[in-house]
């Protein structure tokens, strides 16, 4: 059957459904969708079309689909198969539209085209009475009709007369063949299946249409997304039936949402890059196919759904299509292939870099290993240059593991009672993935950080882990922490191996860490002694300024701390006592005024300024 044909009939029966009444086109014809004045013979489609062959010889020579079933010399047909009677029953009511209409007064033009629409549909809507299709083509067709159906029921303004979503249904007839095998005998329980995957996609599309009254989605972009997402969804059923089940299951959990994933990145792509095409179909291919082939394999105990969630497996899912929209070429081969296997392995072994770190299990897991994946993919080219001889994902899944194996050995580092040391008690699961969130946002700027053989981003993030670990009277939140790391990883991205050095192995020796630690001993130890007066002004906001000033200040001359790195908290504890003894003259703000003042030569020289010089500041 012509998909033109189908598109043509499904149109037909939402607009007539639209109009109301089973009425469709120029409302004032009325014309009836269902031709009920044609004058057709009685008996099955066979003997009807046998009937008007025999009438209309020239035609049936003319028209290439009815010569090809029609026996002329014999006056017979070739054959009876439903999908061949069908397509050729389809222009016999076709033909007697057209000349029904002329004789109402339409011009050849007119009547040819509105004929088409009305022959199409009203073989649409028997196919739906009888509820037995023929072909697993027709059989999508149906879907998509009932799903329109539904549509203009609850939400008429998208599928009027040459509306968005007629459009959208329309992209999808015209190129549901897709779908199917050449040879379709061979479909077997795919049919259904297929069927099924082809409806969820189409509810998606068109309830991102009724969430975004701007958008319009392209023919050529909805062929992509059937051809590169849902055919490799179709493709990945297993042939055991036992597996078929756990598959099914798993599609009906995942297919929705990532056919909403993948229509809503169409949205953002067709609204903010105009005129730039979806994407190359073998990328989204590649990323679809490995996501659900991968969703099957069970290793260690676990699926990678077991592991990031699903909700987390869709964060996952929706970062891969961005990259194959904004890169394809990371995801197809010279010879322009799908590297399906590439991504399968890059998904497999986040799962394995997640599951040997239990606490980022899940969504969070999901979500830093997606932000791996957007900062790897967006920076691509910068890191394919700095690692020419490590593919992309490799550099992808080092990213993740340095951030996850960072935290994750800060993390199981315990106290007493078991938790975490220091302020990492304190911190959720949303909050630990805004660490890493941090740290690889300054990668995005800095790509240079991340490479195979350096492990700079593992070790800002294990080193300013070391440091939250002394935290021990909880001074700082867990958001003051989380800018902190931002000042220090952006610090650290400018003056490579100074602050952390290059090595995750000796992190205490740090010259970051020892600064931070020097700087939180100095506020423990005021807190313990003063609590909440004069004596502890070095908490909260005060402190995370504090320690940000002097983290500023380590790009610059840091002579004297490399021996001496206790000496920023020997200055604030000086300024502490100087607060404590004039507390008229010296608040936070004074305090970070006069560090701001005198850190950079504390740090160069080693010298620390007099009491008369910390009042002559403060008097200025």
């Amino acid at each position: 059957m012509d998909p033109v044909i189908l598109a043509f009939g499904i149109q037909a029966t939402l607009r007539a459904a639209q109009a109301g009444a089973n009425l469709y086109g120029e409302q004032a014809r009325d014309r009836k969708i269902f031709l009920p004045d044609l004058e057709l013979p009685t008996g099955s489609r066979p003997v009807q079309l046998a009937q008007f062959l025999t009438e209309n010889a020239q035609l049936a020579s003319s028209a290439p689909i009815l010569s090809a079933i029609w026996d002329g010399e014999n006056q017979e047909l070739k054959t009876t198969r439903p999908e061949v009677i069908d397509e050729a029953y389809a222009i016999m009511l076709e033909h007697k539209a057209k000349l029904q209409l002329i004789k109402y007064g339409k011009d050849e033009n007119s009547a040819k085209y509105e004929a088409r629409m009305l022959a199409a549909g009203r073989m649409v809507e028997q196919w739906r009475e009888e509820r037995k299709p023929p072909s697993p083509l027709i059989r999508m067709a149906l879907t998509l009709t009932d799903i329109g159906l539904e549509f203009v029921g609850a939400n008429p303004a998208i599928l009027g007369v040459g509306s968005r979503g007629e459009k959208l249904i329309a992209a999808f007839a015209t190129n549901m063949s897709t779908l199917l095998p050449d040879d379709v005998m061979a479909f077997g329980p795919r049919t259904d299946f297929a069927d099924r995957v082809l409806g969820i996609f189409l509810r998606a599309g068109l309830g991102t249409l009724s969430n975004n009254a701007s958008v319009v989605f392209k023919d050529e972009d909805i062929a992509k997304l059937l051809t590169g997402v849902t055919k490799p969804i179709v493709d990945s059923l297993p042939t055991s039936i036992a597996e078929q089940l756990v598959y099914r299951d798993l599609v009906d959990a995942l297919a929705g949402p990532s056919a909403e994933a993948a229509f809503r990145l169409l949205a953002e792509n067709t609204e903010t890059y105009l005129g730039k095409n979806f994407g190359d179909d073998k990328a989204l291919g590649a990323v679809t196919a490995a996501l659900f082939e991968q969703i099957k394999v069970t290793t260690h105990g676990g699926s990678i759904v077991d592991v990031f969630s699903e909700q987390g497996v869709i964060h996952l899912y929706q970062a891969c299509l961005g990259v194959a929209v904004e890169r394809p070429e990371l995801f197809t081969g010279v010879d322009n292939s799908a590297k399906v296997k590439l991504l399968k392995e890059l998904l497999s072994g986040a799962a394995a870099t997640l599951r040997g770190n239990p606490v980022f299990e899940g969504p969070v897991g999901a979500a830093l290993a997606a932000m791996a994946l957007e900062v790897v993919g967006e920076n691509a080219p910068a890191l394919l240059k700095l690692n020419p001889d490590e593919p992309w994902e490799k550099v992808a899944l080092t990213a993740l593991v340095q951030v996850t194996t960072g935290l994750s050995d800060a993390l199981n580092n315990l106290d007493a009672d078991g938790l975490p040391k220091g302020a990492l008690k304190s911190f959720s699961s949303g909050q630990l993935f805004e660490l890493g969130r941090v740290v690889l946002t300054q990668v995005a700027r800095t790509p240079g950080m991340l490479g195979i053989r350096r492990s700079e981003v593992q070790s800002i993030i294990a080193g300013m882990a070391e440091a939250m670990a002394e935290d021990d009277n909880l001074l700082l939140s867990a958001d003051e922490w989380t800018m902190i790391v931002a000042v220090a990883a952006q610090k650290a991205a400018a003056n490579p191996g100074r602050l952390f050095g290059l090595s995750v192995e000796d992190q205490e020796g740090a010259l970051a860490v020892k600064v931070v630690k020097s700087i939180l001993n100095t506020a423990g130890d005021a807190w313990a002694a003063g609590g909440r007066t004069g004596k502890s002004l070095l908490f909260g906001e005060t402190l995370e300024a504090a320690l940000e000033v002097v983290l500023h200040s380590l790009a610059g001359n840091v002579t004297a701390i490399t021996t001496e790195p206790e000496l920023p908290g020997q200055l604030l504890r000086l300024l502490l006592d100087q607060a404590s003894a004039k507390p008229e003259k010296f608040g936070s703000e004074g305090l970070l005024m006069v560090l701001q003042e005198f850190i950079g030569s504390v740090l160069a020289s080693g010298k620390l300024p007099t009491a008369q010089q910390i009042i002559k500041t403060l008097s200025v």
